[in-house]
């Protein structure tokens, strides 16, 4: 763990010394900083609430009981801790936080995978919607059009398998015992082995989840998800707006096409909370969009956005972790619940099962 993490500052330190050294005069960037009024300050802190509202939304409605306040505190401290902490620290921390409050680990399982799931496929289809939008602004490049075609495909084949999860209980079955195998190889790098068998019964649990979840909540949980990326794609966009670029200099579709193909490009985060990496690539596609020109407009707009989406998480993330520290009246003791199911819900956390304990040699 030491030694991720001095790797991963060492990576963020090298990508922010190089996206600097870029810029021609650091004064401009603070400058076009400087020039963001009020209104779409407040209008920027407003957006950003709103996406972290939606993040919870999702959560409340996989895991019924939970309900909106718990669910912002659990997502919050667990956006705060994988901005901070390297690895599935985030996952983990969500497990734990709900195992504090009586939740099993198969709900937090279910709302993982079922949002988790729901995520993914809109970060994959987006591009491809915002490659229509741009065709009315301006010219698209050849890359970019593949990009997004690339994503469609790749969407299109993961929603095939999630249907065929739902409709067959044969392939749900296999591709269980096909996750056991990745993921008890992966986990016995570091000594732990849920069995093939726990992934078998727990691929068939959530395709019964699955199909309840969807048929009671699956409206109000797309909308969420859909809600939170959009949100946050406005957020880049009014961000770039407040730094001095207008819709001539970069227009509404080149703003959504380098939004849906960045997060597509960071939908695995290398450094927590894709620090470093998420920087570079939207400057550096945003240059590429406006042929280098507006250079500190950009890299001002850019640290804005990430300040609110990166930052801004972490300190609501230590002020719930504060309320989930002292809220003692949610707290009980975690309920016993069967081997298999902890152990799949640990390593997907990337931790050990409740009860089991390694110890050094």
């Amino acid at each position: 763990m030491i030694a991720r993490g001095v790797l991963t500052l060492a990576l963020v330190g090298l990508i922010i010394w190089l996206l600097l050294s870029n810029v021609g005069e650091l004064s401009d960037v603070a400058e076009a900083l400087a020039s963001v009024s009020a209104a779409d300050a407040v209008l920027l802190v407003l957006l950003l609430l709103l996406s972290q509202i939606l993040v919870g939304a999702q959560l409340a409605a996989t895991v019924p009981g939970l309900g909106l306040t718990r669910a912002m505190v659990a997502v919050e401290s667990a956006a705060a801790a994988s901005n901070v902490i390297p690895g599935p620290s985030g996952t983990a921390t969500r497990l734990a936080v709900l195992r504090s409050w009586g939740f099993y680990t198969d709900d937090f399982a279910r709302s993982w995978l079922f949002t988790s799931t729901l995520t993914n496929l809109t970060v994959l289809v987006m591009p491809a919607i915002a490659i229509v939008l741009a065709a009315f602004d301006n010219d698209i490049s050849g890359t970019v059009l593949l990009i997004a075609l690339v994503g469609l495909v790749v969407s299109a084949v993961a929603v095939v398998i999630v249907v065929r999860v739902v409709r067959s209980e044969r392939f749900a079955r296999r591709a269980g015992r096909l996750t056991g195998r990745l993921v008890r190889w992966s986990a016995g790098l570091v000594h732990r082995r849920p069995t093939e068998r726990d992934f078998e019964d727990a691929v068939l649990r959530f395709r019964t989840d699955l199909q309840v979840t969807w048929r009671e909540r699956g409206l109000r949980v797309v909308l969420a998800v859909v809600g939170t990326y959009v949100t946050q794609g406005i957020i880049l966009g009014v961000s770039l707006r407040a730094t001095g670029l207008s819709r001539d200099e970069l227009s509404i579709g080149a703003i959504a096409v380098v939004y849906t193909i960045v997060r597509l490009l960071t939908i695995v985060n290398f450094t927590p909370g894709g620090v470093g990496v998420t920087e570079v690539l939207y400057t550096s596609a945003l240059l590429v969009a406006t042929d280098n020109a507006y250079q500190s407009e950009i890299v001002a707009g850019v640290l804005l956005f990430r300040g609110l989406t990166y930052v801004g998480p972490i300190l609501m993330g230590a002020v719930a972790l504060l309320i989930w520290r002292f809220r003692g009246r949610w707290r009980v003791h975690p309920p016993a619940e069967p081997v298999g199911a902890a152990s799949v819900g640990a390593a997907l956390a990337d931790r050990e099962p409740p009860g089991e304990r390694h110890d050094l040699a």
